[in-house]
């Protein structure tokens, strides 16, 4: 986690965490041409609070009616007439409901929610109960036609995504520096009626957490062990169709 020092006073830099129903909105990035997102709302509250235009740059960038429970994000401001500390109540009383502030800071001037982060750590939910619940769940996790997997399984199979890997194959086409990427650990496992994955990387690409699930998912469907090896190595044609988003939670990010 970073920690406070020397900064110039001309300006401070603000690290925020941060949860939201991603249900509500297309995701966190500001785009031109895409309206409603976490991104958009922040800068114009925060903007709007300090009286001068502000860039929040968030940990990641979660899909459009995906969620996050902890996202980092942080902005730096010439005014230092609010407290750190005092961005928390004061946006909470501005944000929608669906969007909350968990904490506020200032921190050191090179921290940078993006480029700092050590880790990431995203969940993915399966709901396995009561069709009844459909409508109150349908938003906040997925909710397939069968209700029985092999974890054991997935588990074993999953362990041929960890390590270092190009994940192009199973994230969509966006332009990135390198496609490789670092997945430090997969955990699969039953919680109550919810089959969750659990996923910590280094980072993620676009779509790259519900492709890994969906890879996983397919191998599964199809009883077949060497599925994995042979999407990563290229032998496969066709990817596995992607799971929805609405299951997705950003759950930690690691400084």
């Amino acid at each position: 986690m970073a920690t406070m020092g020397t900064l110039h006073q001309e300006c401070r830099n603000i690290k925020i965490v941060l949860s939201y129903d991603g249900s509500l909105y297309n995701g966190w990035q500001k785009q031109k041409n895409t309206p409603n997102t976490i991104q958009e709302i922040l800068e114009k509250h925060i903007s709007k609070i300090l009286k001068e235009n502000v860039k929040v740059i968030g940990s990641g960038r979660t899909d459009a009616k995906a969620h996050s429970l902890r996202q980092v994000a942080n902005f730096k401001t010439s005014n230092f007439s609010i407290p750190a500390d005092r961005f928390k109540p004061i946006l909470n009383g501005l944000l929608p409901e669906s969007i909350r502030i968990i904490s506020s800071e200032e921190v050191n001037l090179n921290f940078n929610a993006r480029y700092s982060a050590k880790f990431r750590k995203y969940i993915y939910l399966i709901f396995l109960g009561d069709e009844k619940l459909y409508p109150f769940l349908r938003n906040y996790a997925y909710i397939p036609n069968r209700k029985d997997y092999n974890i054991e399984f997935m588990s074993n199979i999953a362990k041929e995504l960890v390590g270092k890997h190009d994940f192009s194959i199973i994230s969509s086409k966006r332009e990135y520096k390198t496609t490789t990427r670092f997945v430090k650990k997969i955990r699969i496992f039953k919680m109550k009626d919810f089959l969750v994955f659990s996923i910590v990387a280094d980072g993620f690409m676009y779509n790259m957490a519900r492709g890994i699930v969906s890879s996983i998912m397919e191998a599964e469907r199809n009883n077949d062990p060497t599925y994995i090896p042979r999407l990563l190595e290229g032998k496969i044609k066709n990817k596995p169709s992607l799971i929805p988003a609405n299951g997705l939670y950003l759950h930690r990010v690691y400084y």
